[in-house]
């Protein structure tokens, strides 16, 4: 198998395609809490890099504290008035981005076999791309959830 540089554009719609399917499949949000969109400026999020000799991304998904929260409560099937802590919440969204860089890991190795894994980190504002950086990302909503879905990567010299 010949691995070529696969386009941003193609990650990001494999991406959305994983966050689409498991907000249908694995997450299941509390009907009685649907997230308010705060007041709050930042927005914490998760990031995991897929790397190869041929592809190097960074994928992020973030959302605002309240929608953060939503999240780690849909992954845990927890409802409103159950106890998640700070920490739990953390744990929770790095998990959502581990599971989809899986699927999206999966997607792709059809076009790359030689894709691996990093460890997902958590941030509490959104990585912004560098000069050297191209970057992509979309609006999605997970269930009740508005989130951001974040592609990043270095620029190869030309």
């Amino acid at each position: 198998m010949s691995a070529k540089i696969i386009p941003i554009q193609e990650w990001l719609k494999t991406f959305r395609s994983a966050a689409d399917e498991l907000a249908r499949t694995s997450l299941r949000f509390d009907p009685k809490s649907v997230p308010a969109r705060g007041e709050e400026s930042s927005e914490p999020g998760a990031y995991i890099a897929i790397l190869s000799p041929h592809n190097a991304v960074h994928l992020g998904i973030s959302a605002s504290p309240p929608e953060c929260r939503a999240l780690a409560r849909a992954l845990l099937g927890l409802r409103q008035d159950e106890v998640l802590s700070d920490r739990d919440v953390v744990d929770g969204l790095s998990e959502v981005m581990n599971i989809l860089a899986g699927k999206v890991k999966a997607s792709m190795a059809g076009r790359d076999g030689q894709l691996h894994l990093g460890l997902p980190m958590y941030v509490k504002d959104p990585i912004r791309a560098g000069k050297e950086s191209e970057a992509v990302s979309a609006e999605a909503k997970l269930g009740p959830v508005d989130c951001t879905l974040r592609v990043y990567r270095r620029q190869r010299a030309a």
